[in-house]
């Protein structure tokens, strides 16, 4: 009886020492198998990126170096958009760690069920904008500077972007006139990343010299200095044709009856006639080195540079002639 409890007593010991080195030569279980890291919850946090990570939420300082690269770098939840909040719960946070591998049973999290986080945020530099904005417009513009009042800059100030190192760019249209409503594209860069596109609006007034009616003048009347005078007015506002100096309208007629305050047009100017109907006139016609001359009876009246019909008194014909002065009109061939 003896020599088999000494033998049962011989087997227990062997199969214990032969349990205790396999247990040494299988690997460890996790370590959160067994210890519970436990991690404070923040109340409220604000965040500056695109992500929200375990660090950001809860105090992490008890993991260790390796667990606090891994699991306090763990993408929760997705930050709010600049300036705006957003509530993450504890349950969110258990399955964003879950999708990532981590047990979220080896963490005990103490503190509010639901975090609070907010987007840091800044806003624009409006005085900055603008100014670079009318720096763009006067340095793409094809009118004198002294001449070019540009206000009426506008676009969303209320605009929040994400902190960081704030650059733009603004470009305009191919086809910008410069003249008028101005639109241009303002490209926001935050850490040299295209964060947004902002469309700012601006008024260009461009100021020029032109010729206004002095005093009324009628149809066919002669045009005179003191019927006129130089003011600036707003390019936008002007015809195509305005008259910018008195002394291209001096020598010239009115075509209708012109009104005090009128902008003058070049359209409601005509040379006196040098020629009228009936009169006769010297044909002068240029072939190569020859100048050959004609009488002619004019048909119709006509000032310097406008074409009219004439009859060669020589051969009867009637041909067509540009006034070239008093009583000479020239045939080109």
């Amino acid at each position: 009886m003896t020599t088999v409890c000494n033998r049962l007593l011989g087997f227990t010991a062997a199969a214990g020492l032969g349990l205790a080195l396999l247990q040494l030569m299988l690997p460890a279980p996790p370590a959160f198998s067994s210890d519970r890291v436990t991690l404070p919850l923040k109340t409220a946090v604000v965040v500056h990126e695109d992500a929200v990570r375990l660090a950001d939420i809860a105090d992490v300082s008890a993991l260790g170096d390796k667990q606090l690269r891994q699991w306090g770098a763990t993408v929760v939840a997705r930050s709010p958009l600049p300036g705006q909040s957003r509530f993450v719960s504890m349950d969110a946070i258990r399955i964003r760690l879950k999708q990532a591998g981590i047990d979220p049973a080896a963490i005990a999290f103490q503190g509010p069920p639901d975090v609070h986080v907010t987007r840091g945020a800044m806003t624009l530099p409006v005085e900055r904008i603008k100014q670079a904005v009318e720096a763009q417009i006067r340095g793409r513009m094809p009118w004198r500077n002294e001449d070019v009042i540009v206000d009426g800059i506008t676009f969303d100030e209320s605009i929040q972007l994400p902190t960081g190192e704030l650059s733009f760019q603004i470009l305009h249209n191919r086809n910008e006139t410069f003249l008028g409503r101005t639109v241009l594209a303002l490209h926001l860069l935050v850490n040299d990343q295209p964060v947004r596109r902002v469309w700012v609006n601006a008024s260009v007034t461009v100021m020029a010299d032109v010729v206004t009616v002095a005093r009324p003048l009628g149809k066919n009347q002669p045009i005179e200095p003191a019927h006129l005078m130089v003011e600036r007015h707003n390019r936008a506002e002007l015809a195509s044709d305005v008259v910018s100096s008195i002394e291209a309208a001096l020598g010239h007629r009115t075509t209708r009856m012109i009104y005090p305050g009128t902008v003058l047009q070049s359209s409601m100017l005509a040379l006196p006639p040098l020629v009228r109907r009936g009169d006769l006139v010297k044909i002068i016609a240029h072939s190569g080195p020859l100048t050959i001359t004609a009488t002619g009876l004019v048909r119709q009246q006509g000032g310097k540079g406008e074409m009219i019909r004439v009859v060669n008194t020589d051969s009867n014909r009637v041909i067509t002639a540009r006034v070239i002065g008093p009583g000479e009109v020239a045939v080109d061939f």
